[in-house]
Parts: structure tokens; C-alpha cells; sequence
């Protein structure tokens, strides 16, 4: 399944729309029904127009308490790790094992000495701490892959699990974080300028899926 979008908002109501109406239903460990498409992609042309929309309309149902913007940043932007959760994605990309700074050691020099370099990629998964069966918490994105064309910043990551109702919303609200984090270190210096923030980003989901339970409020947003 290949979805092109204008906006993350675009692309959320596709997404969504198509599970939905297309998605094979299956019980996960707990016996939570969900709808799933398999190697789902949603191409984003413009991810920089409204990258919180999905947020503040999930907010808006009052139903769930959301992380808010700031610590959402925070989250994928700091190297240091947040206690309260079983893992972030800041400190494995600024400080993967405590040995290296997949942006600023790598993304960052790479791009800027090789326009279009096809190694640019961060790693998320951590073969030593998370093939634990007894664990809850592993991640979610695999892969982030940066690139550049026709002087634009590319982003394309593969997620193995994605809760596209709740969890797609966070998850791109922070790639766009990132994103944009990435172009401005490249932007200050003399071989890029604004243009290149004008790139897509797009979403691999290996299991894209949405819990029964959430069914209503996906219709609710499909109808307006």
C-alpha cells in the first residue's frame, strides 16, 4: 500500500482510511483486536505545513493524556534518556551506547562533504539490549535514512510496528523535529541554503495497524 500526501494531515486520513476499510483483523498478545496493513508507506511532500495537526486533533477528544509538543521534542532531540519511559530515541541517536552521535558524527559531516551520499542512515534498534523476550518496551522505528536530492533533505524511515491512530502522530511530529534539526546544521555553512527543508518525508510500516477500540474516533475524523 502506497499513499502520496500533500501534508501529514493528508496523509494521517489515508492512512487511517485505508486500514479501516482494507485492514485484516487480528488479536494481538493481550486479545486486543486490531485492523492491519502490511508495508504500509505514506509519502509526504510538505511535512514541514502541519506537522502537529494529528497532535491537536487527538487532544481535542479529551480522551487520552498526550505528551505534549515541547517534551515530544525533547524526546528524539536530547541525548540524555527520560525516566519515566523504558526507552527515548534522543539518546540512541546522540548518544547510541554511549559511543556515538549518529547525527552530529556522521549524518552531519557525511552530507556535507558528499551531496548525494546514500549511507547517511541512523540505527535504532540495539541487537544487544533488545532481542529480550522478557522486555515490554522495544522501538518502534528501525531506521532513519537522510538523504539529499535535487538540493532538497529527504527523510525515510522504516518502522516495524505502528499504531498509525495515536502513535503516527507522535512519531512523525518528532521525525519533523529531527528533520528539521538536521537541515538547519547543514544549512549553516556555504553549500546549502532554505530550499533544502523542502524535501519529503516518508513512512515505512511494516505493521501498520489501529485497535478496535479506537474504530469510533477514526470514523469521527474520516467524516469531517
Amino acid at each position: 500500500m502506497e499513499i502520496k500526501s500533500e501534508t501529514i494531515m493528508d496523509g494521517w486520513r489515508e492512512g487511517l482510511k485505508q486500514i479501516l476499510n482494507k485492514g485484516s483483523s487480528l488479536p494481538d498478545n493481550d486479545g486486543r483486536i486490531f485492523k492491519e496493513l502490511i508495508n504500509m508507506v505514506v509519502e509526504i511532500n510538505n511535512p514541514l505545513k502541519d506537522p502537529d495537526k494529528p497532535i491537536d486533533i487527538l487532544n481535542s477528544f479529551k480522551k487520552w493524556v498526550y505528551p505534549n509538543k515541547k517534551e515530544l521534542k525533547n524526546l528524539i532531540i536530547e541525548k540524555e534518556p527520560a525516566g519515566i519511559y523504558g526507552f527515548t530515541y534522543g539518546p540512541r541517536i546522540f548518544n547510541f551506547e554511549n559511543r556515538k552521535d549518529q547525527i552530529h558524527s556522521w549524518v552531519i559531516p557525511l552530507l556535507k562533504k558528499s551531496l548525494h551520499s546514500r549511507r547517511a542512515v541512523i540505527s535504532l534498534f540495539n541487537p544487544l539490549t533488545d532481542l529480550d523476550m522478557s522486555k515490554d518496551s522495544v522501538p518502534s522505528l528501525m531506521n532513519l535514512h537522510f538523504m539529499i536530492r535535487d538540493k532538497k533533505l529527504n527523510l525515510t524511515l522504516f518502522i516495524r510496528s505502528n499504531e498509525f491512530f495515536i502513535g503516527w502522530p507522535a512519531n512523525i511530529f518528532q521525525l519533523v523535529c529531527l528533520y528539521e534539526y538536521v537541515a538547519d546544521k547543514l544549512i549553516d555553512g556555504e553549500k546549502y541554503d532554505e530550499s533544502l527543508k523542502k524535501g519529503k518525508i516518508t513512512t515505512i510500516s511494516s505493521s501498520a495497524h489501529i485497535y478496535e477500540e479506537n474504530f469510533d474516533y477514526v470514523k469521527e475524523i474520516l467524516s469531517k
